[in-house]
């Protein structure tokens, strides 16, 4: 994997790119926000990247990548509180690790987060449900004719609705479905999430149904 390391603190991206190089794996330094954002091009496969940096912080380049880029962001940060969970992931980030962490667990992370990557992208057909018409080999999403814009984990999302349509899911099955079983973080990420995602949909966020203290069922029959 090639991977963008943006992290103003020089002695942690040393001991994340030794261990990452030893894996065999190709790591691009950055030590601020706005160089990581003139290196980032399209043969990256993940970006690494801290939130406290001087000049631009890491949720203002999260949102600028997100803004043209579907890569995989991982946030690497002391700031491991929930309501900065939240922030990071609201703003298109997939995953989380709390400093101090080991290289080990970083790297575990970074490669179950391509994994869920590489498994979205290879499931390519074509998706008819209501007025909900989904192209999967391109991600695009129409609402009859007018296309929307989903990022990543909403477009997961509502995917993981439709294969489950009529089913109740729980807030932890959605939590481990999309954002991986070693997510200990708040499930308000998942309301925030569907609300997100209702609101997008337009006319179709009525298929998306709320199951009072348990979770949710999609059904574009109702």
């Amino acid at each position: 994997m090639k991977i963008l390391l943006v992290e103003d603190e020089k002695l942690i991206r040393q001991f994340i790119v030794e261990y990452f190089q030893k894996q065999g794996e190709e790591v691009v330094e950055a030590s601020d926000g706005y160089e990581g954002l003139s290196l980032l091009d399209d043969s990256f496969d993940l970006v690494l990247l801290d939130i406290m940096m001087p000049g631009i912080d890491g949720y203002e380049v999260c949102k600028q990548i997100r803004q043209k880029n579907d890569i995989p962001i991982l946030f690497i940060s002391a700031l491991s509180d929930d309501d900065n969970k939240l922030k990071g992931y609201d703003l298109g980030a997939d995953d989380f690790i709390s400093k101090p962490f080991t290289p080990s667990l970083l790297y575990a992370k970074c490669n179950a987060l391509l994994k869920r990557f590489k498994r979205d992208e290879e499931q390519g057909e074509t998706i008819d449900e209501g007025i909900i018409h989904i192209n999967d080999d391109t991600h695009e999403v129409f609402i009859h004719d007018e296309k929307i814009t989903l990022s990543h984990k909403e477009y997961q999302m509502l995917i993981y609705f439709i294969d489950n349509k009529r089913k109740i899911l729980s807030r932890d099955q959605l939590l481990d479905h999309i954002w991986g079983y070693d997510y200990y973080g708040d499930q308000r990420i998942v309301d925030t999430y569907v609300k997100k995602l209702r609101k997008k949909l337009g006319e179709a966020a009525t298929y998306i149904q709320t199951v009072v203290k348990i979770g949710y069922m999609f059904d574009s029959k109702r």
